[in-house]
């Protein structure tokens, strides 16, 4: 299938953020325009972090500071899939490894009452989402990925995963509240316009998301990625939902 190099320049109130990705020209699932949508998220935070050094508030995240690792990361349902694919895809032993990780994670969201919260509803007000984050996040969970207190899928890791980058002390992070936690501002989550678009669900309504560390169970039982779309179409409609979405993003938002 053609590919082609894209340029797009996405208008700010503060600015241009400038974007070249590679774009499948053909009909494709969600799935296949991942990276082209990761290369914009990257886009939008380098905006965002430039955006807050120059007020005074520069990232204080550094490699090897895994706290954020134990959230509860949401996944549009492309992610998912794609996700589990990857794993798949790991050679042995680690596949094995990365599988038990998934399985015990489970185990422990299961241990502590919070499965039902998280297989029962795909999208959640944003005062929901806080109570739910934050019982999450006392669980301990590490992320099955974490390496070392690293990202082992940096390159691979969700777009949520992209967009989530604090100006606040790190100490904060070990024990975050709505309070002790600063994030760098970002015109718009593209992980939720992701969601939102291939569900067709507008832009006023919570985005169906995936928690991370359900994604092999839901993606086994979710395989049918939906009816491919013209690539360049798809991305336009996805950039369209930026501009109605000028507001932050919660789990399930």
């Amino acid at each position: 299938m053609e590919s082609r190099r894209l340029t797009v320049d996405l208008g700010l109130p503060g600015g241009t953020v400038h974007v070249e990705m590679v774009v499948p020209m053909g009909a494709v699932p969600m799935e296949r325009l991942l990276p082209a949508l990761r290369t914009t998220a990257d886009a939008f935070v380098a905006y965002g972090a430039e955006m807050s050094v120059a007020a005074g508030k520069p990232v204080s995240c550094s490699k090897g500071c895994g706290a954020c690792c134990r959230q509860l990361v949401p996944l549009a349902h492309s992610e998912a899939r794609q996700l589990a694919k990857l794993i798949e895809e790991l050679p042995e032993p680690r596949r094995s490894v990365v599988r038990e990780r998934f399985a015990e994670a489970l185990r422990r969201v299961e241990a502590s009452g919070l499965l039902p919260s998280l297989m029962g509803r795909t999208g959640r007000l944003a005062s929901e989402a806080v109570h739910l984050g934050m019982d999450y996040f006392r669980l301990g969970i590490p992320c099955p990925f974490l390496e070392d207190e690293s990202c082992s899928i940096y390159h691979d890791r969700p777009i949520a995963c992209r967009e989530y980058l604090v100006t606040s002390p790190p100490a904060f992070c070990a024990a975050p509240t709505p309070e002790t936690i600063d994030t760098v501002p970002l015109p718009t989550r593209v992980w939720a316009a992701v969601a939102r678009e291939e569900n067709g669900i507008p832009n006023s309504d919570p985005a169906t998301c995936v928690p991370l560390v359900m994604a092999p169970v839901w993606a086994a039982r979710n395989p049918d990625p939906g009816t491919p779309r013209p690539g360049p179409e798809v991305l336009q409609k996805v950039f369209a939902r930026f501009s109605r979405d000028r507001r932050g993003e919660g789990f399930g938002q």
